[in-house]
């Protein structure tokens, strides 16, 4: 059985991915290929074309078309009915009747552009509501046989989330969040009323709140225990609260104090409200293993939280938990209905794009007339670049999903060196100087650096660095002290993993500091075309792309 999985594009971060009898094939984001950031309202045209070929079929041999999003005409008469509730309640709507029907008709038409495009027959089409297929793509690729699961973003057609609980092949949502009480709106909100681009800058704003003191309070209008035991906020009194607030300038810092303290509040509010639900879960259920997916679920921050929290004992995060991943989401949600069986691929990894070998690499390095060199053992050249406060682009391997680098589209440097997170991000990723990056570790070396034997493939969970061991990794830690590390498998990448180890026999340290491989607005790179001309645009000295290392002529010695 085939069956490609394609996300709604009338929003953003577009993708697809395909499973072939139960594994996952491939997956890639439509940015990726296109160079647009999140592609927002674009049909992943590229990333289907590039799916297909993956797995070596064409559109005729798939089996079932699943878009991660409800069925048009149903979402169209849930949401008209729920307007039509709050309206004789005399309570304000999100959206009006008619804006309703205008989304409704914006659906119907992709969904015929969408077959035309791919020549699918619509009796292959399946609909699947958003906020279970994040919770399918986070649940059914989990290691767990039962577990918890959390679903939150903006707003995924008729909801902002799915809150319920999954045990073997079924999911069971114990309740689905109203678009009202949105908590992916409520960040996104006050990310907007402090200056920044909403739906992009969220980031950004979760790491200045480490600099500001939240004064220990959730905002007022949110109250914890709502009337059916879950988190929710007056949404009227929000907008008031963030209409208060004196936005920075765009694109000027330093950010001021101000600014700074209502981040803190903000994520301190984010914090208890995940604590609460979570904590409800496990009333409900008895469970402590939790499952994540929706946008919220980047915020690290939260996560690292949680784990810490007495009822919560393991988490998986979905590392493509954006709107991404209900592509994924969809596909896996049709195979487990169709089959009765849950996906034979465990997501212990995230690498699931395009790759390109050696010949291929080389033959862009020709085209480009630019020097290089092939070398033998590219980690071990690699870490001596490192080792010698290089800062180098690391192009191995399939392509990343989700928005974290984890060693194949990477930029990494010198962790020890504390100057290096300011020349990094001057000089190569054009960014705001509060912003923190991430250690990537050998994942035998966790607890003797986070204290924790916790497995973080995927640089989405905050941890406090141990005291003792903070001063060797200075680059990589936020001023509390945090990092979100990426703990790097023999197995799931052993070049990477080596190139670490060769690291650390240079330093005695087996951390790199790691950030994505791209500048600041841009997509993360995915061609060889792509890797050099971010190389040649930014403050990089080098690239280490297949068996060839590129070095830029003031950087050699």
């Amino acid at each position: 059985m085939i069956v490609l999985g394609v996300t709604d594009p009338v929003g953003d971060d577009n993708a697809a991915a395909i499973l072939v009898d139960g594994e996952l094939v491939g997956m890639v984001e439509e940015e990726r290929l296109n160079r647009i950031k999140h592609a927002r309202n674009m049909p992943p045209a590229r990333a289907i074309a590039w799916c297909l070929e993956q797995a070596g079929c064409t559109i005729s041999d798939v089996d079932v078309v699943a878009v991660g999003y409800s069925d048009p005409k149903t979402m169209f008469l849930e949401s008209a009915k729920a307007v039509a509730r709050r309206r004789l309640a005399r309570r304000p709507a999100f959206r009006s009747l008619r804006g309703e029907l205008r989304v409704y008709r914006g659906h119907k038409q992709y969904a015929s552009q969408l077959l035309r495009a791919i020549g699918a027959d619509e009796d292959k089409l399946v609909w699947v509501r958003h906020h279970l297929a994040h919770a399918a793509s986070t649940f059914h690729l989990s290691p767990f046989e039962q577990a918890n699961i959390v679903s939150l973003d903006g707003s995924g057609g008729q909801d902002a989330g799915l809150l319920g609980v999954g045990r073997g092949v079924d999911i069971e949502a114990f309740d689905y969040v109203d678009r009202e009480t949105s908590w992916g709106v409520f960040y996104e909100a006050f990310t907007g009323g402090l200056g920044f681009r909403q739906h992009s800058d969220e980031g950004k704003v979760m790491g200045l709140a480490a600099y500001g003191d939240p004064g220990d309070a959730v905002f007022p209008f949110i109250d914890l225990s709502g009337p059916d035991g879950w988190p929710c906020y007056d949404r009227v009194a929000m907008y008031e609260e963030i209409s208060r607030i004196k936005p920075r300038t765009r694109d000027v810092y330093p950010i001021n104090s101000y600014h700074e303290h209502i981040a803190a509040r903000l994520q301190f509010s984010l914090e208890a409200v995940m604590a609460r639900i979570t904590q409800e879960l496990h009333a409900r259920t008895g469970l402590t293993d939790f499952c994540l997916a929706g946008g919220t679920a980047l915020n690290c921050s939260s996560n690292g939280k949680l784990l810490a929290l007495p009822h919560v004992e393991r988490l998986f995060v979905q590392p493509a938990a954006s709107d991404a991943g209900t592509a994924l989401g969809a596909a896996v949600w049709a195979y487990v209905q169709r089959t009765g069986e849950r996906p034979k691929t465990t997501f212990n990894h995230a690498y699931w794009g395009p790759e390109y070998d050696n010949d291929e690499i080389q033959a862009t390095l020709d085209q480009a007339k630019i020097t290089y060199r092939k070398v033998d053992d590219v980690s071990a050249e690699t870490a001596r670049l490192v080792a010698n406060d290089k800062i180098v682009g690391w192009f191995q391997g399939r392509v990343e999903v989700g928005p974290r680098a984890l060693g194949a589209r990477s930029i990494i440097a010198n962790p020890t060196n504390p100057q290096m997170k300011d020349a990094v991000n001057n000089n190569v990723k054009f960014r705001e100087p509060w912003r923190p990056f991430a250690p990537s570790l050998l994942a035998e070396h966790m607890e003797e650096y986070f204290g924790t034997t916790h497995e973080s493939p995927f640089m989405i969970l905050a941890f406090q660095a141990r005291d003792e061991v903070a001063s060797k990794i200075p680059a990589t830690l936020h001023v509390d002290g945090s990092g979100r590390p990426q703990t790097v498998d023999r197995e799931t990448n052993p070049r990477y993993w080596r190139m670490i180890d060769e690291f650390r026999k240079l330093t005695g340290v087996p951390v790199v500091l790691n950030t994505s491989f791209n500048v600041d607005s841009e997509p993360i790179v995915c061609t060889p075309k792509n890797a050099l001309a971010t190389l040649y645009m930014s403050g990089m000295d080098a690239l280490a792309i297949g068996d060839f290392i590129v070095e830029k002529d003031g950087a050699r010695k």
